[in-house]
């Protein structure tokens, strides 16, 4: 069996990473843009409302601004505006109907 150099191998582990990276914001990009909460990011909890979920959504180099209707009583619920940021930049958005 052959020996994985040092060098190699930190080149394997970044690559892991950041295709783990690129997976997670893919799926939060597909659960926001069904007009779902995101999965892997936080809500910034200074910069939300009090509506139970609208607010900054931040993960690791993207975030998600959400505006929705959390409350129980809400006809519609859910996410209705998103806005995608990647590292600071703005690289979509929506609006459900």
């Amino acid at each position: 069996m052959k020996k994985i150099g040092k060098k190699k191998s930190i080149i394997i582990a970044i690559a892991c990473l950041l295709v783990l990276w690129i997976a997670m914001g893919l799926a939060d990009y597909i659960k926001v843009s069904n007009f779902e909460r995101p999965i892997f990011c936080l809500l910034d909890v200074e910069n939300s409302y009090e509506d139970g979920g609208s607010g900054t959504y931040n993960g690791l180099g993207y975030s998600f601004d959400i505006k929705g209707n959390f409350m129980p009583e809400d006809e519609y619920p859910g996410v209705t505006r998103y806005t995608y940021y990647v590292f600071g930049s703005e690289v979509s958005a929506g609006i459900r109907d």
